[in-house]
C-alpha cells in the first residue's frame, strides 16, 4: 500500500518511516527482514508535512480525494471500530465460555 501511495501521491513524497523490533528507521538494511512500513511522508507546496499510514484511507489522502482531517477522523473511528469488535468477540467469546460451565457443571 506505501508502493501505491508513493506512485499516486498529488503530494510531493519526503520518504517512508520504516518499523523494525519496534526500531523507527528511514532507511532499508542490506541482508535484514523486511521491515513493516509504519507510515508515509508527504509534503505539499507550501512545505506542510504529512505523515499519513498505508491504508486505503493514507491513499486517498495521497491522491487528494479526501483533507487531512477527514483523514484522520476516518483513521480514528477504524481504530475505534476495531477495538469494539474485539471487545465485543470478548465478552462473546466470555459469555459462550460460562454457558458451556453451567451445562456442563
Amino acid at each position: 500500500m506505501s508502493e501505491q501511495i508513493r506512485k499516486n501521491t498529488r503530494y510531493a513524497y519526503v520518504k517512508t518511516v520504516f518499523s523494525v523490533d519496534g526500531f523507527v528507521s528511514g532507511d532499508i538494511q542490506e541482508g535484514k527482514e523486511l521491515p513493516l512500513v509504519s507510515k508515509v511522508i508527504l509534503r505539499d507546496v507550501d512545505g506542510t508535512l504529512y505523515q499519513v499510514g498505508p491504508s486505503l484511507n493514507g491513499l486517498k489522502f495521497a491522491k487528494k480525494e479526501i483533507t487531512y482531517k477527514e483523514y484522520k477522523r476516518l483513521e480514528k473511528r477504524e481504530t475505534r471500530n476495531a477495538i469494539l469488535i474485539f471487545l465485543g468477540s470478548l465478552i462473546g467469546l466470555g459469555s459462550v465460555m460460562v454457558l458451556i460451565l453451567k451445562l456442563f457443571t
